[in-house]
């Protein structure tokens, strides 16, 4: 579908009668409505791991994408601040590098750490940035990279043109050309990766290559656009976009491959303007499980996970809340930020007085402070 084809299509999905959540902007902090449906464990989000209390059992200086593993704490000090490491699980820093890595950590099969950097080439005479995985040993080692410019041409053999493909960008009235430098050093961003993920052993692994454990899930936010890449060739084994799937996928962020096969994904609908939690077969693309509401959206990010006891736990991050759902959809447990929006902790003014984002967050059970 071309670009011009997609604009005309968005407004179809805006009269969609769906069910209205509640939702109330005056809360703060933990809320438990059935204790005994509530995955027992702990919650990880901006650097502090809580308890279903919401009682804060660790805490660590760098804030931003952490993740635990094997006894280690790895994170980014804060959004898009070009410093990250590992600490163990007292807080003391272990190593430190000055990256400037972005949206996602994750562990590989050979328990190295993968994670996202930025590379700007001149691209159809404009300033643009490309995404490169980039993979670190535990020692804070490089040890590859895998360009995603270098590859360009293999990934846009699965996708029409997307707005910098043209020599003049259709359809948008904004000047472009007098479009800011980012920190990345680029005027413009080609795919905009927001997510890494490694492929679980699943109901698939053994019979279809395209999803044995180790493979790796990136999200493309522009384009709105998944792909599966091998894990020892990086050649692209699997793709789902945009229209394939009913309602469109729009902005999607950290699609993850569960036990039983299918794609769990927080499809943003940055175009709709209303997100949802789905479940996606990746071989049928029909959706075996589907979570939204007509006040549930969060444009810009987002994440969901399913838990031991299958709820899922789903960050709706534009609003800092966390919640968790059982396959019913029953709410049984919620939290939300504690602080608002200020000079300190927000380079947007116009979103000051607001709550607090999360940008994701992710649970553990309790013996994850065994190791």
């Amino acid at each position: 579908m071309g670009f011009k084809d997609f604009f005309e299509k968005v407004n179809n999905f805006s009269n969609e009668k769906k069910l209205v959540e509640k939702f109330d902007k005056n809360l703060s902090g933990v809320h438990i409505y059935a204790k005994s449906k509530i995955c027992d464990g702990y919650r990880l989000y901006d650097g502090k791991l809580i308890n279903i209390e919401g009682k804060i059992i660790k805490k660590w200086p760098y804030k931003n994408l952490g993740i635990i593993y094997n006894g280690r704490y790895i994170a980014q000090k804060g959004y898009e601040t070009k410093e990250w490491g590992m600490f163990d699980l007292d807080g003391n820093l272990i190593w430190s590098r000055d990256d400037l890595i972005h949206h996602d950590i994750s562990i590989s099969e050979n328990k190295t750490i993968l994670t996202f950097l930025k590379e700007v080439k001149k691209y159809r005479g404009r300033l643009t940035e490309f995404d490169v995985i980039a993979e670190f040993d535990f020692k804070g080692n490089l040890i590859s990279k895998y360009s995603i410019y270098e590859n360009l041409s293999k990934f846009q053999k699965f996708h029409k043109k997307l707005l910098l493909d043209f020599p003049k960008i259709p359809f948008i009235k904004k000047d472009f050309a007098k479009s800011k430098e980012s920190i990345w050093g680029g005027n413009y961003d080609y795919y905009h990766a927001n997510s890494i993920q490694v492929i679980p052993n699943n109901k698939y692994s053994k019979n279809d290559k395209r999803f044995q454990s180790g493979n790796l899930i990136i999200s493309f936010r522009h384009g709105s656009m998944i792909f599966i890449l091998d894990k020892n060739s990086k050649e692209i084994v699997y793709n789902v976009i945009y229209d394939q799937i009913e309602n469109n996928l729009e902005g999607q962020h950290m699609p993850q491959m569960l036990k039983n096969g299918n794609l769990l994904i927080f499809d943003n609908g940055i175009y709709r303007k209303w997100s949802r939690v789905i479940e996606l077969n990746p071989i049928t693309l029909k959706i075996d499980f589907e979570y939204k509401f007509e006040n549930f959206f969060s444009k810009f990010q987002g994440n969901a996970q399913l838990l031991p006891n299958n709820n899922y736990l789903i960050t709706e991050s534009e609003k800092g809340r966390i919640f968790e759902i059982t396959k019913n959809k029953e709410i049984v447990w919620e939290f939300y930020h504690f602080e608002k929006k200020n000079l300190k902790n927000s380079r947007f003014k116009e979103s000051f007085g607001k709550r607090q984002c999360i940008y994701r967050t992710i649970f553990y059970s309790k013996d994850i402070l065994n190791n």
